[in-house]
């Protein structure tokens, strides 16, 4: 019993040992990409490959180990679009984030021992490589955003339901956890006690007694935890004006005086609710929907008068091969084309992901923990696809490209978004910029999205979801230089799907002689 106490201790230190390593911006955020999270899938893949040659040579620790390598084995995703599949199921990549950065080390310790020294150095270096505590957050919040944006519910979450689709994964009992623990130290009681009740509803792992031993018992405090969050939930929805943290004090001198039997009673009593029952008070607690989290639920109202047609006369090359072009609006233009990026392309881009770093929204600032929003490159190189490229660029656009400009590349992770924002700063020439403010925006999509992943302009109601092979462009100045704040545009986080796009800012001053004339509505209206 002593020697398991003591196991449990160095797991616990070496835990925090990793919560403590210093934070590096530049580190590789693994959940802000899916190229990221098919980079800690293969660790993953590795890390228990290297558990099986260990249980080779540890015959009495056999069992145990064989039990875990059978629960987490990733076999059966052995190509790299199987892969890409697993982790673009944001259940999956949240699995996949908590299992590496909570579960590893605490395995690690567990056969870090005289025997089989080799691999338990390969699982050292292996272990440099988990996800660092940040990372874990920023997981967090991801799918706290994709739950958020799209009103999902935890119990839908859990059992592998996202929005009508129903897939065939679900979330461990310590993952509902974890979501739970996250929603409580955010201050969102009520749905941390949606997910704590997921917790407790949930099935018992296989071979709890001895896994408990290694990674903590997940039902440890769940049910205090669970009244507790349901208690201030219930008191903060009767009177919304009271302080937190008198309502904190209440709480937590009720949960001193109650008995363990009383306690009891109430989670029986909370248990037996039905989950659509939660729901409906759930729906009733939360604040209205904003105009962005309608837009991603595609809830804008419909336009029309918008028609598909093939456009043939941007450039003389567009009388012998059209483009399918889709209008998407009027005024302010915003237009997609479709079947303009091809797989060859596509897989010459994705390999610009070598050199991929983290994409921040604002600049750095002291002090300061910023969240990645994505990876992303610049396409410097000049190559035949590139140029093809450009050329496509010009044919939709009409403007002329110099091989100097740059492309960007970026992909996009489990719950991260780009959020509202224009593509012109606010002082536009007075910038600086010899090339003038991005007179033109053009995005094309690389990715397959099956659910979520839209762009839209939450102030004109336009939604548009990623088509792969197709580019959306839109104008983000009026002739005369001045923005055009209509073009306040936003992504939406991906569901289920892997957002690649590749991004081109046309700017004015190269264009000058050819730009049309967008005329100025906006600002007549005004007048």
């Amino acid at each position: 019993m002593q020697r398991c106490l003591n196991i449990v201790t160095a797991l616990l230190l070496l835990g925090q040992t990793i919560a403590d390593r210093p934070y590096d911006e530049h580190r590789e955020r693994y959940s802000s990409s899916t190229v990221g999270l098919l980079k800690l899938l293969e660790l993953e893949m590795q890390f228990i490959e290297n558990l099986k040659s260990y249980t080779d040579l540890l015959y009495a620790k056999a069992n145990t180990l064989q039990d875990f390598i059978d629960s987490v084995d990733r076999g059966t995703e052995k190509s790299l679009t199987e892969r890409e599949k697993y982790v673009s199921n944001p259940l999956n990549a949240f699995g996949l984030m908590r299992r590496t950065h909570q579960d590893w080390p605490k395995w690690h310790n567990y056969i870090n021992n005289t025997v089989g020294r080799g691999k338990v150095q390969s699982l050292d270096d292996i272990l440099a490589k988990a996800p660092d505590s940040q990372d874990m957050k920023e997981a967090l919040v991801g799918m706290q955003r994709i739950e958020r944006t799209y009103g999902l519910q935890a119990y839908d979450l859990a059992k592998g339901r996202l929005q009508d689709r129903q897939y065939d994964t679900q979330l461990s009992i310590r993952d509902c956890l974890a979501l739970g623990q996250h929603k409580f130290q955010e201050g969102n009681y009520l749905r941390a006690s949606l997910w704590y009740r997921m917790a407790l509803k949930h099935e018992p792992e296989p071979n709890a007694e001895i896994f408990n031993e290694i990674l903590g018992d997940p039902l440890k405090d769940l049910k205090r935890n669970y009244a507790k969050a349901t208690i201030i939930n219930g008191l903060m929805a009767g009177n919304r004006s009271a302080n937190i943290q008198e309502v904190l004090d209440i709480t937590e001198e009720a949960m001193l005086k109650s008995s363990p039997a009383e306690l009891d009673a109430l989670i029986t009593e909370l248990l037996n609710q039905s989950d659509d029952e939660m729901a409906r008070e759930m729906s009733a607690s939360e604040p209205s929907p904003t105009p962005y989290e309608i837009g991603c639920r595609e809830l804008y109202p419909k336009r029309t008068n918008l028609v598909c047609r093939y456009n043939s006369s941007t450039t003389p090359f567009l009388r012998l091969a059209p483009l399918k072009m889709e209008e998407v609006n009027h005024d302010p233009y915003i237009v997609m084309y479709h079947e303009v990026l091809f797989d060859g392309e596509i897989e010459e881009l994705k390999k610009q992901s070598k050199n991929m770093i983290n994409g921040f929204p604002e600049p750095q600032q002291e002090n300061k923990i910023r969240q990645v929003i994505a990876r992303h490159a610049w396409w410097w190189e000049q190559t035949p696809t590139r140029a093809r490229i450009y050329q496509r660029i010009t044919d939709i656009t009409g403007f002329r490209l110099f091989a100097e400009e740059e492309l960007n590349v970026a992909n996009y992770g489990l719950g991260t978004v780009f959020g509202p924002h224009y593509d012109y700063t606010p002082e536009n020439y007075e910038t600086g910029w010899f090339l003038g403010g991005p007179l033109v925006t053009i995005i094309l999509y690389a990715g397959d999205v099956a659910q979520g992943g839209a762009t839209i302009f939450p102030l004109i109601n336009i939604t548009v979801f990623p088509r792969k092979g197709s580019a959306l462009f839109w104008f983000n100045l009026f002739d005369d230089g001045e923005p055009d704040p209509r073009s306040l545009h936003s992504s939406c986080p991906v569901i289920v799907g892997d957002r690649w796009i590749l991004s081109k800012w046309i700017h004015m001053v190269p264009q000058m002689f050819i730009m049309p004339c967008i005329p100025r509505k906006l600002l007549s209206q005004k007048e």
